[in-house]
């Protein structure tokens, strides 16, 4: 057997996997149908695999072929991000124009001002398009349940079990969005001047919340790899008077951190002693780019101290501003506030969300999605190798939709953003993700969308940007 076949052939097979001809996770063909489609030798066939398996591109699966494999990427001059070390001092928080600037490009999760995104779901739209049809005249000019439809919320306890938590539909509610349903928490637990606890980085609607409810912010250290400071938190609780702790557990942003169990079970031992509430996002659980799901905050909790928020919004379309709540002990009191901000959710919608669900849709849009983000999470890396050379540390998630990437100190990326968005690009600065001076040598850099020419463009643009003086 000629070196050059079987070399050639581990080439060609590399660079469709590394362009993303074929998704991590896709089966290989078979050696006989691989041999018969290459006009190649079978020998040769499994000495391309070896050395494909060798290298890290594919993985053999005992009595299932050969499946293209999830590589971790190294870079000899990027590292992962040492722990934050944000000041442990409470503040009054004060948000940046440069937010609503991002929300106004609708460009929060990408590089590019523009209306392309993930592909559509023509699922969906039927499931939302029939449910507008058969909606009663009643339903047209009454409003909903407050706690929401309960077809819907017996649908939403069954994707809520798959995070380890056994609730039942009473004891859920319908939001507006995840981050309606941290207003409502955020409401129902605390009063204007309490203090409450945060990691930082941490996701910059949260801040917001906290600047309109006249609360005051604790940044607490955290990692990129597992999440908030255990360690973090314990120091703190024994130095300030703490009403509310706000957490990702799951693949959060800006760093794509997924805290242990073991630390959720320490948190828990922490916080609830001191009658200390703690408000869960776990807005980005399903994007995890292995199966299962991983376990809440929340189901290591019999107390019902932690209050539950997610929403459909990152795992399957922005556009549905539909989440929901779990408060535990605070549920009249929630129920009572939703009524206050929002009277009730759309009923049409709420239908046709529970279609959707009841008919496989989500599951099957998840396993198509998980693929894709791990996927363009690996043509990311290799895009900040080959066009932000200078980059200094680099996150490395295994879910969600973003990475934080830290660059050398002189750069300032919130200086940066105007001359970015003159050449049309749009910077999610560090500095958002903190109501401190800090983390202003820091991009957070999202993978939601596929690796357009336009995209990969924008990403060789930003580098000659922040290359330039």
């Amino acid at each position: 057997m000629p070196d050059y076949l079987y070399l050639k052939l581990v080439r060609e097979l590399s660079e469709e996997i590394h362009s993303g001809q074929r998704a991590v996770g896709e089966r290989m063909p078979s050696v006989r149908q691989l041999s018969s489609e290459r006009g190649v030798s079978k020998s040769t066939v499994l000495a391309g695999y070896d050395r494909l398996e060798a290298d890290g591109w594919i993985e053999a699966r005992p009595r299932s072929g050969y499946f293209v494999a999830a590589r971790t990427t190294t870079y000899s001059n990027l590292r992962k991000p040492g722990p934050s070390q944000p000041q442990s001092t409470p503040l009054p928080v004060t948000a940046g124009q440069v937010f609503v600037d991002i929300m106004e490009q609708g460009a929060a999760f990408d590089l590019i001002a523009t209306t392309d995104s993930t592909p559509g779901n023509d699922h969906l739209r039927r499931c939302l398009a029939r449910a507008q049809r058969q909606q009663s005249k009643a339903e047209q000019v009454n409003y909903g349940e407050p706690a929401g439809l309960l077809s819907l919320r017996q649908q939403l306890v069954l994707r809520v079990a798959q995070g380890g938590s056994r609730v039942s539909a009473d004891e859920l509610i319908v939001t507006s969005g995840c981050q309606h349903a941290l207003l409502l928490a955020l409401m129902a637990t605390t009063q204007r001047g309490d203090v409450v606890a945060v990691e930082s980085p941490g996701f910059y609607g949260v801040f917001q919340l906290l600047e309109a409810l006249g609360l005051k912010v604790l940044e607490l250290p955290s990692s990129a790899e597992t999440g908030l400071s255990i360690d973090a938190l314990a120091l703190a609780l024994q130095h300030w008077d703490i009403k509310t702790l706000v957490v990702s557990p799951c693949f959060s942003t800006p760093t794509g951190a997924s805290m242990p169990d073991a630390h959720k079970q320490r948190l828990l031992e922490l916080t609830l002693p001191r009658q200390i509430n703690v408000i869960e996002d776990d807005i980005y659980a399903d994007l995890g780019f292995s199966h299962p799901r991983p376990r809440t905050l929340h189901s290591f909790d019999n107390s019902g101290s932690v209050l539950l928020c997610s929403s459909f919004s990152k795992s399957l379309s922005r556009d549905l501003r539909l989440g929901w709540i779990l408060p535990g002990k605070f549920r009249e009191r929630v129920k009572q506030l939703k009524l206050l901000t929002t009277l009730a959710s759309s009923q049409a919608q709420q239908r046709g969300i529970c279609s959707y669900l009841e008919e496989g849709g989500f599951d099957r849009h998840l396993r198509l999605r998980r693929q894709q983000l791990q996927q363009q999470y690996h043509q990311l890396l290799d895009l900040i190798r080959q066009h932000l050379p200078m980059a200094r540390s680099c996150s490395q998630p295994q879910g969600g939709l973003s990475l934080w990437l830290e660059l050398p100190e002189t750069l300032d990326t919130l200086e940066r953003y105007k001359a970015a968005r003159a050449q049309g690009l749009i910077l999610t600065p560090g500095r958002l993700f903190t109501a401190q001076d800090r983390y202003r040598n820091t991009l957070r850099i999202s993978f939601a969308y596929p690796w357009t020419d336009e995209r990969i463009d924008a990403m060789r643009r930003l580098g000659k940007l922040l290359l330039s003086d």
